[in-house]
């Protein structure tokens, strides 16, 4: 049927399956047992339903979870953690800071002590033998009565209750607390994811702008080669047509200068040849002029000239026209 509101089922007992009601004794494994029904159990130093070592001896193994010491080792009652005494690292005290984790018991002695109250819960020990739950020895009465022992088992099932529940609560604030957190920073990381993604999405268009430049810079870049291969080309052209032009000018250089030589020796010869001319004209002047003077003489005149001889003298530097209608004497 349902449960009424408000109300809490109180679970069962493993061994004989009624409510745990009273008398009920949790275990390190978190199992908890009416307290008759685990003292009958014949493995008294396991739990009935896991197994669980209940026992926890000062092995060699046992040693500090933070710092590996050996020595005054103290273990949660809650979770099962091995620590130091506040004598030695202080670790087990730590955990109780860190955890709330009120009750801790010395391997060894088996001693419970209760963090908030700073005192031990109890006096109880388990006899390494049976593993049953006796007095530790001391100056009062041997042993309690059963009654005594069902009433100090009954207190310390409602602190371990009572310290469950705060558990319980701390560590669903806790929960709650990691819980809002995780919230926050997962709203963060949406928020940074879409600042990412938009990121992306300018970054693959840049990218893509940027392709296509690359592709046009491509193109240029082929384009400019092609034109620096065939400017190449016609480079060496001109460089060969500047060889070819620069042959021919070397030999019309030299055919000029054979011209100009030649030119220069025409020039000589001819300028020799109308200074003879020039000279052939002057004397035919002269012979002219003085024929001429002669016809126009007197006879006796004539006659003279006739019986007379001509001395050629040497040919003057340079013929004096004033001189040229003159002349020459006779010699008699």
């Amino acid at each position: 049927g349902r449960k009424a509101a408000g109300l809490t089922e109180l679970p069962s007992c493993p061994v004989c399956l009624e409510r745990l009601d009273e008398s009920v004794l949790t275990i390190l494994c978190n199992h908890s047992f009416h307290t008759h029904c685990l003292t009958q159990w014949e493995e008294s130093t396991t739990c009935p339903v896991c197994r669980y070592v209940q026992t926890p001896e000062p092995t060699g193994d046992n040693m500090c979870f933070s710092c590996d010491s050996k020595e005054d080792l103290w273990i949660c009652l809650i979770c099962g953690h091995i620590g130091c005494g506040r004598y030695v690292g202080g670790h087990a005290n730590n955990h109780f800071v860190e955890t709330q984790h009120t009750f801790t018991m010395q391997l060894g002695s088996q001693r419970v002590w209760d963090y908030v109250g700073d005192n031990y819960v109890h006096r109880l020990v388990q006899n390494k033998d049976d593993g049953k739950l006796v007095e530790v020895p001391g100056h009062g009465a041997d042993t309690f009565s059963e009654e005594k022992m069902d009433s100090l088992q009954l207190e310390y099932t409602y602190l371990m209750t009572a310290q469950l529940e705060s558990q319980r609560l701390f560590f669903e604030e806790k929960l709650a607390r990691v819980e809002k957190e995780s919230n926050e920073q997962l709203a963060v990381m949406e928020k940074r994811c879409k600042e990412a993604v938009v990121a992306r999405e300018h970054l693959a268009d840049k990218m893509t702008e940027l392709e296509r430049e690359r592709k046009a810079s491509d193109k240029r870049n082929g384009e400019m080669l092609l034109r620096i291969g065939k400017l190449g080309s016609e480079l060496e052209e001109e460089k060969e047509l500047n060889k070819c032009l620069t042959g021919n000018q070397q030999r019309w250089k030299e055919r000029l200068e054979a011209v100009e030589h030649k030119l220069h020796s025409t020039v000589e010869h001819k300028d020799h040849e109308i200074q003879d001319l020039k000279e052939q004209v002057g004397d035919l002047m002269f012979y002219l002029q003085t024929q001429k003077k002669i016809e126009e003489s007197s006879e006796e005149t004539r006659q003279e000239i006739q019986d007379g001889r001509v001395v050629v003298a040497k040919k003057p530097s340079a013929m004096n026209p004033s001189s040229a209608g003159k002349k020459p004497r006779r010699k008699k």
